[in-house]
């Protein structure tokens, strides 16, 4: 299978298991709003993201990068009841967005191990905030997927070396 069918794949579990969860979890429809390839340097990130690494047939980044009112609702389905001390918010709402991606991911993997015999590999989270690009990663490109949700955005992206994209890549 090519780079771009197999990254094209990726992006589709990915989508199907994020609606999935973010309706089922916390009854928010998901619609879509474009999307975007560039190299790695034109990468624009929202307010809060969440990135994993996956391995195996594809070895790619993927991020969940989060629009903070869409964040802040999360965390407060996520936290209710618990009491969290103020000066820790900032520490669960990381954790929220880990738990989104871990739990998305986690659920492709389903559909990635069909990609490789062997087994998908996937990283814990690494939760940036306020940055708006992803650096230091040469010859990649990125394909983006923008999202609606009636209480904020999202964007996921799956990065990956440049020659996986090919010059013509379609979702």
């Amino acid at each position: 299978m090519s780079g771009q069918k197999l990254i094209a794949e990726v992006m589709r579990s990915v989508m199907i298991r994020t609606r999935a969860y973010f309706a089922s979890e916390f009854g928010i429809n998901i619609t879509e709003n474009g999307s975007c390839m560039g190299e790695i340097e034109t990468i624009t990130l929202l307010d809060m993201t969440a990135i994993i690494s996956i391995g195996g047939a594809i070895n790619l980044l993927i991020a969940f990068s989060f629009q903070e009112t869409l964040l802040n609702v999360i965390y407060d389905e996520m936290t209710d009841g618990l009491g969290i001390p103020f000066n820790e918010i900032d520490r669960y709402r990381k954790a929220a967005a880990g738990d989104v991606i871990n739990t998305v991911l986690g659920h492709c993997t389903i559909d990635l191990q069909k990609l490789d015999r062997n087994g998908v590999v996937i990283t814990p989270p690494i939760i940036i905030r306020d940055i708006k690009k992803i650096r230091h990663l040469k010859n990649a490109m990125f394909y983006t997927q923008n999202l609606n949700t009636p209480l904020g955005g999202i964007t996921i992206s799956v990065v990956g070396q440049k020659e996986l994209f090919g010059t013509n890549f379609n979702q």
